[in-house]
């Protein structure tokens, strides 16, 4: 059995004591594990008793109430016990004639006083296990709650660490007038230990924060709104001992640190309501892969190759994916094997992410490819494979291309399939067979999610069957045609198809007639998820057809001129009940403003849509007002584009009054709409309330002077924009200046664009000056 040891503390010393083992039997306390006197004094000699908690802790006695000698104590696991070492104090009393019965206790006396000492110790133990319930029940929340250490499915779409916290630069300078400007870091974590309540003994198997300076957090209100509760769960449960060294940490305090977190948590609900829920942890739910693929654009990211906290990605025997530091993730590869793989890469004009182990690469003949997937079989650090077969392939092709994904770590495939030349009547007989073998590398179990883009000519082979299995967590089927002669066939392959995913139409003359017989085909097909008829001649009547069958689509591209206001009518109708679309473009659709009044109505019941584009359509300052009106009912839309709709100063001022109660809205493109510089004073005034949106682009605006006076002296309290487009807006010497003094005090913009401005010598000596100071987190353009 391991040695166990008990820790005594006096004047601030901690020192431990070995725990002794014996078959002896005691009236009180643990009669199998003991610490002898002898054995303490060892350590300090002048120990007389002990005090866990200020309670006095009893030597233990056997059955008839005697101490046993040599004396001894219980074991306290995990407690630490005070040494005391002067005797209890007894009464001096002269009046020593007194009788034996007034100044001793009796034998039954001294037996009721142990047994109320046992049981007061009893009631101790228990608290105490009390209090050790509560941790394991504090880090099992971390557990079950944190998706960021239990997911089941990994995140294959939004590769980022997933476990992180987040402590203070600086624990000396916090305003408590102003707490949210505070300035925190959020490091991320080497997941290198197991993800269990048990506390491993054993540095080298324990979670640590990893070897970076971490990123800066813009936007913190919305920051700790969505993560806070979580982020408070983790520090306490590194609080209360749940496996964390500090060996790699770049913080010179860490304690200190986590205390600060936690106490500047606990107070921001008081400066800010909004904030009200964060300590609330118990109403916390499991985060969904949506809401982690948001993190990034919290953070400050200064990394040129995104290096994500200096981790790595590594696929454990299970097949799950750990993030760790490069020490850890040294030990997963064999290095001579990585190089040959990584040259061939080159060789081919490929891209290898080390810390993310993806390739995406293109073959063009069968010896590069044969070349290729004998690499792949040794190199130990691929999980994500982007491959492109551009040559007369083959069956056989595909057949060594599955033996090598057998041998390989690759996990998320995306395999583009180019056509092959052979005559029509070779070509429909070979097709499904050779296509046949994507079902035996769909069933592969290594892999967790697969995107295949097939050539248009695979919709002629009946027989081909790709669904998913129950190990493959995602399939998608994409579909670009380059010229579609038989529309109609395609459409009615459509009907009955349960393999295509995405259908690329961009830029085909598919003609009415096909579009609606393409929307006919679709009130039966329950696969397809994405559809792009750019430039397709849809018109209202496709609109209409569309927005009363299909429901499935998440993602649709209608730009038309055809469309219309009656169209984008009919969409409206649709996207009220619709509860899986996404993203909506409408670019060059002639919706006007009778159809901007109709989307807008539309979007203030609608919960699902994101990305709505609207660009190049002529909505007026009338559907500014009225989108404005959506925007602040509105909770899901996070990109709205109106560039080029002439929305004018009216329309601005609208959509300034939106800016200050929405919270959701993160992108805003308003080029092109002659604002003005009363327009961009509008919008300045929303800016200093706003804190969710992180993009602005006001190209081609003539803002002038004015209009950056005011952008400037919101740029000053601002604390979530990170992007601001100012190209060709007149801007001259007093702007610029302005915006430069802007600069020195304002903490999140990383991207400012001046082109085509009228800036001079002294102008450019500013923005110069402003550099120096911030070069490492701002960029002009």
């Amino acid at each position: 059995m391991t040695q166990q040891y008990q820790q005594f503390r006096k004047a601030g010393i901690i020192e431990e004591v070995g725990v002794r083992t014996a078959s002896i039997s005691a009236s009180n306390g643990n009669s199998s594990y003991y610490v002898c006197l002898q054995d303490i004094q060892d350590v300090f000699p002048d120990a007389q008793r002990f005090k866990l908690d200020e309670h006095p802790i009893l030597f233990l006695q056997d059955s008839n109430g005697n101490r046993i000698e040599p004396p001894c104590i219980a074991f306290y696991p995990d407690k630490i016990l005070d040494v005391i070492t002067d005797g209890p104090q007894v009464c001096n009393n002269n009046s020593s004639s007194n009788s034996s019965s007034s100044s001793l206790k009796t034998t039954t006396d001294l037996i009721l006083e142990t047994k109320e000492n046992a049981k007061k110790m009893l009631d101790l133990l228990l608290e105490a296990k009390k209090k050790d319930d509560e941790m394991l029940k504090l880090q099992q929340q971390v557990l079950d709650r944190l998706a960021i250490l239990i997911q089941n499915f990994e995140l294959h779409e939004y590769p980022i660490p997933r476990l992180f916290i987040v402590l203070p630069v600086d624990t000396t300078k916090w305003d408590p007038r102003n707490i949210l400007r505070s300035k925190f870091r959020l490091h991320f974590l080497c997941e290198c230990g197991e993800h269990t309540a048990t506390i491993s003994k054993s540095n080298q198997n324990q979670i640590h924060i990893a070897k970076h300076e971490g990123y800066d957090i813009r936007n913190s209100t919305e920051f700790f709104r969505k993560y806070g509760k979580y982020m408070l769960i983790l520090l306490h449960s590194l609080k209360m001992g749940m496996p964390l060294t500090a060996s790699l940490v770049p913080t010179p305090n860490l304690d200190a640190g986590i205390d600060y977190s936690i106490k500047y948590m606990e107070a921001l609900p008081n400066e800010y309501p909004v904030l009200s829920k964060i300590n609330k942890i118990g109403e916390c739910e499991a985060l969904e892969e949506a809401d982690l693929r948001q993190l990034g654009k919290f953070l400050q990211n200064n990394d040129e190759d995104k290096q994500l906290g200096n981790l790595y990605s590594i696929t454990t025997e299970t097949g799950h994916v750990k993030w760790v530091c490069f020490d850890h993730y040294r030990s997963t590869y064999r290095e001579a094997e990585q190089k040959a793989f990584e040259k061939v890469v080159e060789l081919n004009g490929g891209e290898y992410d080390l810390h993310l182990g993806k390739v995406t690469i293109i073959l063009k003949t069968k010896t590069t490819a044969e070349e290729f997937f004998n690499v792949l079989t040794d190199a130990r650090r691929v999980y994500e494979l982007d491959i492109s077969f551009d040559w007369n392939w083959s069956k056989s092709d595909l057949e060594a291309f599955e033996e090598a994904l057998k041998k390989s770590s690759v996990s998320i495939l995306r395999l583009e399939l180019g056509e092959f030349q052979e005559s029509t009547t070779k070509e429909i007989l070979s097709m499904a067979p050779r296509y046949g073998m994507l079902v035996h590398i769909i069933e592969l179990s290594s892999m967790k999610a697969i995107h295949i883009v097939l050539p248009p000519n695979t919709i002629k082979a009946p027989s081909l069957r790709l669904s998913r299995p129950p190990h493959l967590q995602k399939l998608t089927i994409e579909m670009k045609p380059r010229e579609i002669d038989a529309i109609l066939e395609l459409s009615e392959a459509l009907k009955t198809n349960k393999t295509l995913t995405t259908l690329d139409l961009m830029c085909n003359r598919i003609g009415k007639e096909g579009a609606l017989a393409l929307l006919e085909a679709l009130k039966t097909n329950t696969t397809l998820i994405t559809l792009d008829m750019e430039y397709g001649s849809l018109g209202k009547e496709g609109a209409l057809l569309l927005s009363k069958t299909n429901t499935t689509l998440t993602c649709l591209d209608f730009s038309s001129k055809s469309i219309g206001d009656e169209g984008a009518l009919a969409l409206s109708e649709a996207l009220k009940i619709n509860t899986t679309l996404t993203t909506l473009n409408l670019r060059y659709s002639s919706i006007g403003k009778k159809g901007a009044l109709a989307l807008s109505d539309a979007l203030k019941t609608n919960t699902t849509l994101s990305i709505l584009r609207l660009r190049h359509n002529l909505i007026g300052k009338e559907g500014a007002l009225a989108l404005s009106e959506a925007l602040k009912a509105n909770t899901s839309l996070t990109t709205l584009d109106l560039f080029s709709n002439a929305i004018g100063k009216e329309g601005a001022l609208a959509l300034s009054e939106a800016l200050k109660a929405n919270a959701t809205l993160t992108t805003l493109d308003l080029r092109y709409n002659s604002i003005g510089n009363k327009g961009t004073f509008a919008l300045s005034e929303a800016l200093k309330a706003n804190a969710s949106l992180t993009t602005l682009d006001l190209r081609h605006n003539s803002i002038g002077d004015d209009g950056a006076l005011a952008l400037s002296e919101a740029l000053k309290v601002n604390t979530t924009l990170t992007t601001l487009n100012l190209h060709y807006n007149s801007i001259g010497k007093e702007g610029v200046l302005a915006l430069s003094e802007a600069l020195k005090t304002n903490a999140t913009l990383t991207k400012l664009d001046l082109r085509d401005n009228s800036i001079g010598k002294e102008e450019a000596l500013a923005l110069s000056e402003v550099l120096k100071t911030i070069a490492a987190r701002i960029r002009f353009t």
